[in-house]
């Protein structure tokens, strides 16, 4: 008896794994019967093998683009994904069919920070928090932000004049991140931080920590077991950094309800919008008088608290590490290029001279190659590798006749288009005049996604376009940009979480007289 109960154990043993495997496969001949190119899978990890997660997102995501062409399938776990590079299938989704593809992946996980940002957000609490947001960023409001942009541009300026002066070279990016807090702090919530006079502020600390390489396995954890993450509460952001902002935030609220403060900032736009709300209450009049009805309103107009909080931290914390890797890329391409550094301070006299030598934002708009610098450092190194849409419903890619069944994720490959040589001749060459003229390369055009495209278009692009273009514009009335000894011959990139920077970045500063 103990034979034939230890060989059907066996048997068991071996039908449930037998099952096991092809419940962990059943997907894997999804790609396969559309005829689509498509990554090879393995049980529980699918295209993602573990020797490939230690490697660089964007190298991998490169490999596989110029292996398998620019539509191709993957797998993660058990899902099927698309990757999706072609420019005309992806207008289709970003814009003429937004409506199939109106969301990002769902990656609510129990945080009432990350949850409620316009990135997580999804449906009608999505497009109601963006018309709120949205007007932010007007070109009025840029112009009414920019003397506190000057502001704190000018005290970088100082703060580099007495580094360069104690030191070969600078650390862009010690310098450069506190400009960009101080900036959103002034900009954005009326405070005065000490970031630019004290690199190691804890504003510049906690904000370092947020994309801490340790915490990229929850990453793979969100997409190869979300259940988990969501069961066990784990949240994808740092919670310290989340919580010191948010805390921040909760003073200054009460500060501004003490003193009985009104601003005209970021801020105070929320806070506004909050009161709209009024925790679902409306004045109704009636014949002369008036009352408050208590019951519930079906359509929100305003935000929620946590809703205004989420939205106050993600503007300190979203493009902290974006927005100064951004400025320390262009100051190592105009180090390393000096003739392309001389063609903008050229441009900077100009503009100059059109406005009695004064900086403005009319000044600063008339600098069109100091745009195309910009553009194409933001084409060679993206702030995201990927961005990636979801099927609402069942939806077939007419040109190719590929099928997505509701659910599916849509991957877009932005780091590999840019890299493509068939869309940009020598990708890994810096080469501005891609962009200049404006005339010659639409920004429009959806093969050139640093923000992405569409409705669902980074909502804080310009004002970031605006708070880099000054700073370096700042930057060359008064230093010429040099390379240092260290600055390296190619510059690298530093993947952590889809979030892409450059890696540090020393330069050195000489003093130059504008004429």
């Amino acid at each position: 008896m103990d034979l034939i109960d230890g060989i059907l154990w066996i048997v068991a043993a071996c039908l449930l794994a037998t099952l096991a495997y092809k419940k962990l496969t059943e997907n894997y001949g999804f790609w396969k019967k559309q005829n689509v190119p498509f990554v090879p899978p393995k049980p529980v990890v699918g295209s993602m093998e573990w020797k490939t997660m230690n490697k660089p997102l964007q190298e991998i995501e490169t490999e596989w683009y110029n292996r398998y062409g620019r539509v191709y399938g993957r797998y993660e776990a058990t899902s099927p994904v698309l990757s999706v590079g072609d420019p005309d299938i992806l207008k289709n989704i970003l814009s003429t069919d937004f409506q199939m593809f109106p969301n990002r992946r769902d990656l609510k996980f129990h945080d009432p920070v990350f949850d409620n940002t316009l990135f997580v957000l999804e449906g009608d609490a999505w497009s109601r928090v963006r018309n709120i947001v949205s007007p932010a960023f007007t070109t009025a409001k840029l112009k009414r932000m920019f003397p506190l942009l000057n502001e704190c541009s000018d005290l970088l300026v100082e703060r580099l004049n007495e580094v360069k002066n104690k030191a070969d070279s600078i650390d862009c990016q010690e310098h450069y991140g506190g400009f960009v807090l101080s900036a959103i702090a002034r900009c954005a919530f009326g405070m005065n931080i000490s970031a630019i006079k004290d690199p190691k502020s804890v504003f510049v600390q906690k904000s370092k920590k947020l994309f801490n390489e340790c915490l990229s396995w929850r990453t793979y954890l969100t997409i190869l077991c979300p259940v988990l993450m969501k069961v066990f509460r784990l949240k994808l952001l740092n919670p310290e950094t989340t919580d010191f902002y948010r805390n921040t935030i909760i003073q200054v609220l009460e500060e501004r309800k003490k003193l009985n403060l009104i601003r005209d900032d970021f801020l105070q736009m929320l806070i506004d919008a909050e009161d709209a709300n009024n925790n679902g209450a409306d004045t109704i009049c009636e014949k002369g008088s008036c009352k408050i009805n208590t019951e519930p309103r079906l359509e929100k107009k305003g935000l929620t608290h946590d809703e205004m909080l989420s939205q106050s931290v993600t503007f300190f914390i979203a493009g902290y590490d974006a927005t100064t890797s951004l400025i320390s890329h262009i100051s190592y391409r105009l180090a390393m290029h000096q003739n392309y550094q001389d063609m903008v301070v050229e441009e900077l006299k100009r503009a100059l001279n059109n406005h009695n030598g004064e900086m403005c934002y009319d000044a600063l708009s008339e600098m069109k190659f100091l745009n195309a610098i910009i553009h194409e450092c933001l084409r060679m190194c993206p702030a995201m590798v990927r961005h990636e849409r979801r099927a609402e419903q069942d939806y077939l890619i007419q040109s190719r006749r590929i099928y997505l069944k509701k659910g599916t994720i849509v991957s877009i490959p932005v780091f590999a288009m840019h890299h493509d040589p068939q869309l940009y001749p020598e990708p890994e060459v810096f080469k501005p005049e891609r962009f200049y003229p404006e005339e010659l390369r639409p920004l429009t055009r959806y093969d050139y996604l640093p923000f992405g495209n569409g409705k669902r278009m980074c909502v804080g692009m310009r004002f970031v376009h605006v708070q880099v273009k000054l700073c370096i514009a700042k930057l060359l009335m008064k230093f010429q940009i040099l390379p240092a000894p260290s600055t390296p011959e190619t510059l690298g990139y530093t993947e952590s979480r889809n979030v892409l920077t450059v890696n540090k970045v020393e330069v050195c500063l000489r003093e130059r007289q504008l004429c």
